[in-house]
């Protein structure tokens, strides 16, 4: 699948990408509009993606901060230090991790040691990378909130602490490379005292987040929604604790921080006009502004939940300090989640779907995607994605290849890949011939003219149009009901006529229970099996 780089993303001519911000006027060193840039030291598309989106959160508070007082000279001293002692940590790390720095490594920082030496003695630029000082120093300004103006004696005294800085932070990391040199078998009684083996590793929220979500993808264990999902939420942690702080520092009151600003934090912030560019401390206390209800807060635990879990696995923390921390809801009936539709209501839809009646359908995916999940209990996008090429006979039975095996296909779960029976009711409307007629109109797919979207596959046309547009033009205005809720429908019904689980299970996609459905039934049930269950489907039509 092709990953597009967004318009926040730019790729240098050495193939780095980096990362642009807008910089308020307020912020800027001349008073102007513009951005920042800063390298994300890769060149891989899906890791730059993955860095872009937390450290956008990141740039967000920082300039959020703004610029009220001056500085003096003690206080960019300081700015600078905490700069360049993060930068050092984050190397020393990497070096205990994964070892010494490569020959090229060497000679870059050697080189950039003495670039920056000679330009202290001949006050000449820096020109690191590929922008000059003023943008290098725009771009520190920026990112910390300086209240420094370009020209001013502030600007002058930054400009000369910052080669310092990066001066002195390539002999640190030079010199802490070289003292993996030798070893030293010195006694404490000699003066020395022995080198205590780390208990954890050294990591910011930030570093430990994203190797959690990198083994989540490459272990294939999420679909792309979910990747998504998990993203936000991780970056809206680094927003709110701060994604440079230690891990080991996020203990049980941080973790009950987070719990608050939780249930304090809009709906839709950065769709809402009223909460979108504001930071997280003025959008949390913004009037009149509807809150994350509590499905999607304990969505949210649940992800911290599980990233606190893998880092004491992974022996970063001693704690999973999110553990529990979900709300418990007493469930009321008829009172949010998915519901199914009634044997009315799927009359109802009926009526429209097969004699268009009042004339909603205009489109082929107006009919026949609602109905495949009508007779299916296929998810959305599983329906989406089909293909002409998913659509045959197997063991003399026509049936849908639920399956991944394109680069553009997603499906949630492994258990999700299987071959589901057509009903004989969609035959009877003529489901096949309209595929043949597809067939000879040279189409590769059931729905053509579907788009691409990253953070939900390709049913989003279907999805909206069938939820804003046909439900409520039918007079289907329950708030629990939605195109998912044909899938409810589906297992609802078939429960009702008395067919076993495990074969409701293998219908639908979902992963079986025990071990003996898990280890020693792997071949599953028959098509014959399904396609018998499935004609248990008997809707009643107007």
């Amino acid at each position: 699948m092709a990953l597009h780089a967004p318009a926040y993303l730019h790729v240098s001519r050495h193939r780095v990408f980096y990362l642009r911000w807008p910089l308020p006027k307020a912020l800027h060193p001349q008073g102007r509009a513009s951005t920042v840039k800063v390298s994300l030291e890769t060149r891989d598309k899906r890791r730059a993606l993955q860095l872009a989106r937390s450290l956008g959160y990141s740039a967000e508070r920082l300039i959020a901060k703004g610029a009220a007082t001056g500085m003096t000279y003690e206080d960019i001293r300081a700015a600078i230090k905490e700069h360049f002692r993060a930068m050092l940590e984050r190397r020393k790390a990497g070096m205990a991790a994964e070892g010494r720095l490569d020959a090229e490594a060497v000679r870059m920082l050697q080189s950039s040691l003495r670039t920056a030496q000679d330009a202290l003695e001949r006050d000449t630029p820096l020109s690191l990378a590929d922008e000059n000082d003023d943008e290098l120093l725009g771009r520190f300004i920026g990112l910390y909130g300086l209240p420094i103006q370009k020209g001013s004696p502030a600007y002058r005294q930054l400009e000369v602490e910052f080669k310092r800085g990066w001066r002195d932070h390539c002999e640190a990391v030079l010199e802490h490379d070289k003292a993996f040199d030798k070893f030293t078998f010195g006694t404490a009684d000699e003066g020395q005292s022995l080198p205590k083996a780390p208990v954890t590793p050294i990591a910011t929220l930030r570093e430990v987040g994203e190797r959690y979500i990198e083994e989540n993808i490459r272990g294939d264990r999420w679909a792309k929604k979910t990747e998504f999902e998990k993203g936000d939420h991780i970056a809206l942690l680094y927003e709110i604790l701060g994604a440079e702080t230690d891990i080991r520092a996020v203990t049980a009151p941080k973790a009950r921080e987070v719990k608050e600003t939780l249930l304090a934090f809009p709906k839709n912030r950065n769709k809402n006009p009223k909460t979108k560019g504001l930071s997280l401390a003025e959008a949390i206390v913004a009037p009149g502004i509807e809150k994350l209800n509590v499905q999607t807060i304990n969505k949210y635990l649940a992800t911290y939940a599980g990233l606190f879990i893998w880092a004491k696995n992974n022996g970063y923390v001693d704690d999973a300090v999110f553990s529990g921390f979900t709300i418990r809801q007493t469930k009321k009936p008829g009172k949010g989640g998915r519901d199914a539709f009634s044997a009315d209501q799927v009359s109802t839809m009926l009526a429209e779907l097969v004699h268009n009646k009042t004339g909603l359908i205009h489109k082929d995916y107006q009919k026949w995607g609602p109905l495949i999940g009508l007779y299916t209990g296929a998810r959305l996008n599983e329906i989406s994605q089909i293909h002409l090429s998913d659509i045959r006979k197997e063991q003399g039975i026509w049936c849908f290849d639920v399956n991944d095996d394109d680069d553009g296909k997603q499906l949630k779960t492994g258990a999700s890949k299987r071959l589901v029976p057509i009903h004989s009711r969609l035959i009877d409307l003529g489901l096949l011939k309209h595929v043949e007629a597809m067939r000879e109109k040279g189409a590769k797919k059931l729905f053509p003219d579907f788009s691409y979207c990253p953070k939900n596959g390709w049913g989003c046309s279907l999805g909206r149009w069938f939820n804003d547009t046909f439900l409520k033009k039918i007079g289907l205005t329950d708030k629990g009901l939605v195109f998912h809720s044909l899938r409810h429908t589906v297992v609802t019904f078939l429960m009702q006529a008395n067919i076993p689980e495990p074969i409701v299970k293998a219908i639908i996609g979902h992963a079986q229970a025990g071990v003996t459905q898990q280890n020693y039934f792997k071949d599953g049930y028959t098509l014959r099996q399904l396609s018998d269950a499935l004609e248990h489907l008997h809707w009643p039509e107007l």
